[in-house]
């Protein structure tokens, strides 16, 4: 077998679930691709006049008129991973390495799968349900494609949970990260209603859905939402009393040593198999110390 598709393969299987959802992207692009080239080359002209005359269309781009849904509900679903212009798609990718990756590092590949289709699903379903109420959005044939939706979901509920985390903007400037996702969400809202051919609305669906299941994860309220949850970094205050005696430095240490020691190992297990593995002792260690963060 060719080694390209080999070296494919080996990465879906052993890669991360990032890794996956990248190779699924781009899977669907080509796929996309080679069905616009059929029909530029009149291949599938026998289609024309029926429904299926534009394939690509039809088989992955979600209408936002729920009439035209009924015809083709699982677009809600293909939409989600379809790109029809290469930068749309390089953008959207690279957006979902970063924030794919990081989040998968804290809360394991199960909870980032997911969150992607359970984002994308609520930006989709926002998008639809603001060309319905909205008269300046009615009466156009726009159709929402693309991961926007589901990477905003991503992207917010890492912000929300890790706000003091650091990025690099374009490896120089040196910014928190919920300083650029409250950027890409004003952007999204200063955006409504204009006519560039954008899913504004799937994107702010999509990022209020991460900043609600963020804070289902750590139980906590809404009107919480900045709390700093840094948890490798971890510089919370330890009583310095120990069976109403004070303790000395190094047993100070020790006991941060400690907790923190074991905090890396429910860290590394939730990287591994998903916060759902946890044992209720383990879920109850970690929101003690979410929330002496």
């Amino acid at each position: 077998m060719n080694p390209l598709i080999e070296q494919i393969k080996s990465q879906y299987r052993g890669g991360s679930m990032t890794i996956r959802l990248l190779i699924v992207n781009v899977g669907i692009f080509a796929l996309i691709q080679l069905i616009n080239a059929l029909e530029r080359l009149q291949i599938l002209s026998f289609l024309k006049g029926s429904p299926l005359g534009y394939p690509g269309q039809f088989l992955f781009a979600l209408p936002v008129w729920w009439l035209q849904i009924l015809y083709k509900p699982w677009t809600l679903f293909t939409s989600l991973f379809a790109h029809f212009g290469f930068l749309h798609l390089f953008g959207n990718l690279l957006f979902l390495y970063f924030a794919g990756s990081t989040y998968e590092r804290f809360f394991g590949a199960k909870r980032l799968l997911h969150l992607y289709i359970l984002g994308g699903l609520a930006g989709n379903l926002t998008e639809i349900l603001a060309h319905q109420l909205f008269p300046a959005l009615q009466g156009n044939s726009f159709s929402v494609v693309g991961a926007s939706g589901a990477i905003m979901a991503i992207f917010m509920a890492l912000a929300f949970s890790q706000p003091q985390l650091q990025v690099q903007l374009f490896g120089v400037f040196p910014l928190r990260i919920y300083m650029l996702a409250l950027f890409f969400f004003l952007k999204d809202l200063s955006s409504l209603g204009t006519a560039d051919q954008i899913a504004h609305f799937a994107h702010i669906g999509g990022a209020l859905f991460g900043i609600w299941s963020i804070q289902q994860f750590w139980h906590i309220r809404l009107s919480r939402p900045w709390l700093g949850i840094n948890l490798r970094s971890n510089k919370s205050h330890l009583k310095v009393k120990k069976g109403g005696r004070p303790m000395t430095d190094d047993q100070f240490r020790e006991q941060k040593q400690a907790r923190q020691a074991q905090l890396d190992t429910i860290l590394d297990k939730i990287s591994k198999k998903g916060y759902d593995a946890l044992s209720k002792a383990e879920k109850d260690f970690l929101f003690q110390q979410s929330k002496d963060v």
